[in-house]
């Protein structure tokens, strides 16, 4: 990898969570590409916003927050992306509004000048949703090169996923990051063994992975490559919000994937600023200059 500050591209959903009595900006892509920035990286979203005070108040948080927003595009018709959380019991429920702007990601030619000085890009699969988006991203991962590290991270949400895109996406990653809810949702898709470990051999030699990386929650990750496989324990932490934290963690292990770390220390590097998101009301907040890697 480049000894020089790394570019990092995130491509997906940006949205707004209405929580009852705020919203809060979100998005996994858009959560990565803040704490990649946090980290000391040259973090890059490309989304699409609408052209309203949604849209405009993003694109200044995003900006506030290191992120380059040169890519975010600005869509006349469509509204700013939303989701809906209701309370009941106790119990939050989500309704991911449809028909909004993160569902119609166009290609940009000037994309393709930025292919050559990416070292790595994020995408997930609900942003995968609309044929639109999922041509954009797919487009773009598949055209990045080899020496960009491409990250899958899987976020299986509400019905939004299906076989294809679940293996077309698996078939361009390098790295796969998943939790331990998502498990069953992939093995029902792709019918592995029932033990772990053959699953996750057979799942790296299939889809020639460089790596997968599960994440454990509370109780750390466990991460398998070519000739390792490990579990990184984590300290306990107070837990006041889990929103956004399985995002920071995927970006502490990919940045300090990028500053040439060991899988040990990427490993920890994601389990403790998995761990600082998980103490803080907003999934979106500054990592602490103690955690920057560049």
């Amino acid at each position: 990898m480049s000894p020089e500050t790394p570019r990092v591209v995130a491509i997906g959903e940006l949205l707004w969570d209405r929580i009852p009595g705020k919203s809060c900006l979100g998005g996994a892509p858009a959560n990565f590409a803040v704490h990649a920035a946090s980290l000391g990286a040259r973090s890059v979203l490309v989304s699409r916003v609408g052209k309203d005070p949604d849209g405009e108040s993003a694109a200044k948080m995003l900006s506030a927050k290191g992120v380059d927003t040169t890519f975010l595009q600005m869509d006349d018709r469509l509204m700013t992306g939303e989701v809906r959380v209701e309370i009941s019991d106790g119990e939050p429920s989500y309704q991911i509004v449809e028909q909004v702007a993160w569902d119609a990601i166009g290609w940009d030619d000037r994309l393709s000048s930025t292919l050559g000085s990416v070292d790595a890009v994020c995408f997930g699969t609900l942003a995968q949703r609309h044929p639109i988006s999922r041509a954009t991203i797919q487009r773009f991962v598949k055209e990045i090169g080899d020496r960009c590290f491409k990250v899958l991270d899987l976020n299986f949400r509400q019905h939004y996923h299906s076989p294809e895109v679940i293996a077309t996406s698996l078939h361009l990653a390098d790295m796969v990051k998943l939790s331990l809810p998502e498990l069953p949702v992939l093995r029902k898709y792709d019918q592995g063994s029932a033990d772990d470990g053959s699953y996750f051999a057979d799942l790296k030699r299939r889809f020639a992975l460089d790596c997968i990386v599960l994440s454990l929650g509370a109780r750390g990750c466990r991460v398998i490559g070519e000739d390792y496989d490990f579990t990184m324990e984590t300290v306990p932490k107070d837990v006041v919000n889990t929103v956004g934290a399985g995002d920071a963690f995927t970006a502490a292990f990919v940045v300090g994937r990028l500053s040439g770390s060991s899988p040990e220390a990427c490993a920890e590097m994601a389990n403790r600023a998995g761990g600082f998101v998980v103490t803080r009301e907003d999934g979106m907040p500054i990592l602490p200059s103690e955690f920057r890697i560049f």
